[in-house]
């Protein structure tokens, strides 16, 4: 992943946060007809040493993927295009150029496939409780008829991937200063609701210096938040002008 200093978050807690915010992620794999991808969704360990999921048996990438070739996942998270009519510097010298503002996560690792029912029932049950317990009234697998979720997981295979690289980008205008951060958040946050509104409270958290996904619904679409308690301090994460972090600027890519 190519990550500009500013933008780079390295930190596994924080991208294995992200990315079971995120939840549904690419898998990208290479084989005998090159490169393939499917959406699907996906587990992180704690320490992000692992992500799993699944996908249909009839989706022909689990058998023509390369096990010998690292496989790519990729979560992506809240974005938006930014305009240069959003800085007020660009009234002030008009040297400016739109950019895009994003979070993104990858992990790079060694993939396997899992064809075991108990394996499989274990991996759906584990998905299902993580999604289901924000809910009200949590739906479980057990309270599906055993034979036919036993007929479900024969549909299924099993993916694995033991995590060697994970890496993220929190571009949130770090490298702009702070009056140009506060006309982004401002103009992002009157789009309504919706993957710019996210983005601008990420910016928000970054401008007093706080990291991660936010204690709410940037990243839940609206549903509650998976952590409680404040994000942790890291002044690395403020604007280029705080004078906590010291002076950071940088290229926009």
């Amino acid at each position: 992943m190519y990550a500009p200093g500013h933008f780079a978050e390295s930190d596994p807690t924080v991208l294995a946060d992200a990315a079971r915010r995120i939840g549904v992620g690419q898998l990208i794999t290479s084989g005998s007809v090159g490169p393939e991808a499917s959406f699907i969704p996906l587990l992180v360990a704690d320490d992000a040493g692992t992500v799993t999921g699944h996908l249909a048996r009839a989706n022909g990438q689990w058998s023509r993927a390369d096990l010998a070739v690292p496989a790519l996942v990729t979560w992506v998270g809240p974005d938006a295009y930014v305009s240069p009519n959003y800085y007020p510097s660009t009234r002030e010298h008009g040297k400016v150029v739109p950019t895009w503002n994003l979070i993104t996560v990858q992990a790079r690792g060694v993939l396997r496939v899992h064809h075991d029912a108990a394996w499989k029932r274990a991996h759906v049950a584990s998905l299902t409780r993580f999604h289901e317990g924000a809910l009200p009234v949590p739906w479980s697998v057990d309270d599906a008829p055993s034979d036919y979720i036993d007929g479900r997981l024969e549909a299924i295979v099993g993916v694995e991937l033991t995590v060697t690289s994970i890496e993220g980008q929190w571009k949130l205008s770090q490298n702009r200063s702070e009056p140009d951060v506060a006309g982004v958040i401002a103009a992002l946050g009157s789009q309504g609701p919706g993957p710019a509104a996210a983005l601008a409270h990420e910016m928000e958290l970054a401008m007093v210096g706080r990291v991660g996904l936010p204690v709410g619904v940037a990243l839940t679409g609206g549903r509650p938040a998976l952590r409680s308690g404040p994000a942790p301090e890291r002044p690395g994460r403020c604007p280029p002008t705080n004078a906590r972090c010291g002076a950071r600027r940088g290229p926009d890519r």
